[in-house]
């Protein structure tokens, strides 16, 4: 289970988003469903989720050398959590 959830995505916007709208950011297993990242992250986590919010970004083309490719694709999940609780990102390698 802990191989779905891939790292949180840390940037400017999902900062605000964060202190703002009590949201975090995620990037999570491509084949992932909201009702299944919803219960991931109760389980994992140990908070009440109020939405998830999902959407694939564009693939980026990578080059190194003459071998060009893509990264591999992934999905990017906007959680929302219930006034008062967070997430403690060190908690995640716990059992």
């Amino acid at each position: 289970m802990v191989d779905l959830v891939k790292y949180p995505v840390i940037t400017e916007k999902t900062y605000i988003a964060l202190f703002k709208n009590n949201q975090y950011t995620f990037d999570v297993d491509l084949r992932l469903t909201k009702s299944q990242i919803k219960k991931i992250f109760e389980t994992l986590f140990k908070v009440e989720v109020i939405s998830v919010n999902t959407h694939i970004p564009p693939r980026q083309k990578i080059r190194v050398g003459l071998a060009q490719g893509y990264r591999p694709r992934y999905k990017r999940v906007i959680i929302t959590l219930k006034a008062g609780q967070s997430i403690n990102y060190s908690s995640k390698n716990e059992k």
